[in-house]
Formats: structure tokens, C-alpha cells, sequence
């Protein structure tokens, strides 16, 4: 399966399973009595929360500096190392940054990532390692670096608030195509496509 057919999938998945959620009515009034049982009763159940809602931003390469084809590489690796993190945190604000307007994927993964902060829901797992596979000259014309990349991402899961997962993407290695380009002399995502088949 390619990386965008499953990011698509993942997104339906997740968006189909927030409408059969909300759809149950039963289960809503039999929730507060537990939590608030549990708070009373076991203080020591605050401390976990607060250990999972860690989560350690991704450092921002150095060579991001350089306007040539290192810069480039590392713009394409750290953007695809932000997704697990805004996913598990919701703080956005580096993948808008570096987002075009143009960029489906981008906006798609986006809108997850505050679907999943609106519903309250947990994101756990899915840390990606990237191997670059090919660097292609700028386009000189539209100014984009295409950049292929290896990805390889752990198992992850959404879990809503009631500790049911409703959605599981297992371990999986893909390739897609990072179409990087400066803007404003900072690096952006133009599109982050599946490789052309030759």
C-alpha cells in the first residue's frame, strides 16, 4: 500500500469512527461516575496522564540553514518527523509553517492531527525513521527539490476517551516523493506524493 493511499485510509478510518462514536448516546451518563470514583478514592491515578502527555518535539536539523540540496534533505526528513508529534500533541505549528497552501497531504494530515486533539482522543506509537533515497536537481522553473524517501513507521493507534482504539495502522515501511521548496527563505512542503512508477 502506498503512503498516501494509507494516510487516506487512516483518515477515513479515524473520521468514520468519530461519527460511530458520537452516535452512541447510551454510553455518555455511565462515564462521569467512574472518573469521579476513581479521583476521589486513588490519587494516585493522576501522575499517569500527565507521563503519557510527554512527548519530546523533534530537533530541527542544522542543515536546514543551507539553501542547497542539504538544507533540502533535512527540511523533507524533519517535516515527516513532525507528523507522530503533532498527531500525540496537537501543537501544529511547525507543520503549518512549513506547509504550502497547495499541499494536500500536508492539509490532510493536519485536519487529523486536530480531529484527534477536538475528540480528545490518544495517539501513541508511529515514530518514523527516514532513509533518503534519491536527490533530483531544483526544478528551475517552479524552484521545487523532489526529494525520495524510505519510511519506516512503528505500529500506532488512536484510543478515544473511553480507552477504546478505534483505529490501528499496523508497522509499515513506505516510499513517497518530499517536494521541498524555499518560501519567504524558509523551507516549505510543496506535496508529498507517492513515487511515480517508470
Amino acid at each position: 500500500m502506498t503512503r498516501s493511499r494509507a494516510i487516506l485510509a487512516a483518515t477515513s478510518i479515524a473520521a468514520a469512527a468519530a461519527l460511530l462514536v458520537a452516535g452512541c448516546d447510551d454510553d455518555p451518563p455511565a462515564t462521569p461516575s467512574p472518573e469521579t470514583t476513581a479521583a476521589s478514592e486513588s490519587p494516585s491515578a493522576s501522575p499517569s496522564p500527565s507521563a503519557t502527555a510527554v512527548v519530546v518535539a523533534p530537533e530541527r536539523p542544522k542543515e536546514m540553514d543551507d539553501d542547497g540540496p542539504a538544507g533540502a534533505e533535512a527540511a523533507a526528513v524533519y517535516f515527516l518527523e513532525l507528523d507522530p508529534y503533532i498527531m500525540k500533541t496537537g501543537d501544529t505549528a511547525e507543520w503549518e509553517a512549513m506547509s504550502q497552501e497547495s499541499c494536500e497531504y500536508c492539509t490532510n494530515r493536519l485536519e487529523q492531527a486536530k480531529l484527534i486533539e477536538e475528540r480528545g482522543d490518544t495517539f501513541e506509537g508511529g515514530e518514523a525513521r527516514i532513509r533518503i533515497l534519491h536527490t533530483y536537481e531544483q526544478d528551475a522553473t517552479t524552484g521545487i527539490w523532489p526529494i525520495d524517501v524510505e519510511i519506516k513507521e512503528a505500529r500506532s493507534t488512536i484510543t478515544d476517551t473511553k480507552g477504546t482504539v478505534v483505529f490501528e495502522q499496523k508497522a509499515q515501511t513506505s516510499t513517497a516523493r518530499v517536494e521541498t521548496t524555499q518560501s519567504d527563505g524558509r523551507w516549505a512542503i510543496v506535496g508529498v506524493p507517492d513515487i511515480p512508477e517508470s
